[in-house]
């Protein structure tokens, strides 16, 4: 069966698959802490802050798949049943705010740690596959990703050696730096922190009428353009062949 990411039980089933083609062996997987087996495979870019978010955001997932299930509209087995194998999932996240190893983790709900033929993970298809049949999320291609992150980090570097006072340098840099951890999150947690993160650049920008110092350094233009194209990507997760024009423009100025 084909997985999804428009919910978070696709999202989780994806994360675990690819934590264990990341570390396929026993001895790999005893020889690394799951909590940094987890920072490391999605990439952190705002210190121990992103280290945090990614953890928590994580460890969260299970919560979430309860919440999506109990909305549908089906009968209490129904619903029992695309939950089987959940509670041996919560309790690995148990283990991973334990710091323990990946291995510990694993066969919380893995018979030897072999994560692609557990029940657990079997299960998380099922409900994933039924989530995205009745509610699915907004969601960004891979390559829209990439794209994205190219021009957050593009803009930390101008903003960096911009010429702008410390007071607008400062909130710029830590709000495309949250901006940008949200992009790498996109694969545990959604689209939903990404808008936020957006809405929170946009909102600082007007309060504190950053847009004129901004303009002053030649930067609003840009910085304007990429807040309007990942917007678009968000709010409508349009294909990358309709946004690479766009993208490209707030690239190459």
């Amino acid at each position: 069966m084909a997985y999804y990411t428009d919910n978070p039980a696709g999202r989780l089933h994806k994360l675990l698959l690819d934590l264990h083609a990341a570390l396929p062996t026993d001895q790999q997987q005893k020889s690394k802490q799951a909590w940094t087996a987890i920072v490391d495979l999605i990439g952190n870019e705002a210190g121990l802050a992103g280290e945090a978010s990614i953890i928590s955001g994580v460890v969260a997932l299970p919560a979430q798949i309860r919440e999506a299930v109990g909305a549908l509209r089906e009968d209490d087995e129904r619903k029992e049943h695309l939950l089987a194998g959940l509670d041996g999932i919560e309790r690995a996240m148990n283990h991973v705010m334990m710091r323990q190893h990946l291995y510990g983790v694993f066969t919380a709900f893995a018979t030897n740690g072999v994560v692609p033929q557990s029940a657990a993970v079997s299960s998380l298809s099922y409900c994933s596959y039924e989530l995205h049949r009745s509610i699915p999320e907004v969601t960004i291609s891979d390559d829209d990703l990439v794209r994205i992150v190219e021009m957050i980090n593009d803009l930390l570097r101008e903003v960096s050696e911009a010429e702008l006072p410390n007071l607008v340098k400062r909130a710029m840099l830590n709000h495309l730096t949250v901006l940008l951890q949200a992009a790498h999150n996109v694969r545990f947690a959604g689209t939903q922190p990404l808008d936020d993160a957006l809405f929170a650049l946009s909102g600082s920008i007007g309060r504190t009428m950053a847009h004129e110092d901004l303009a002053r350094a030649g930067l609003w233009e840009r910085i304007k353009k990429a807040v309007q194209t990942i917007n678009l990507m968000v709010s409508t997760g349009q294909a990358t062949a309709q946004l690479g024009q766009s993208v490209a423009g707030v690239l190459d100025g």
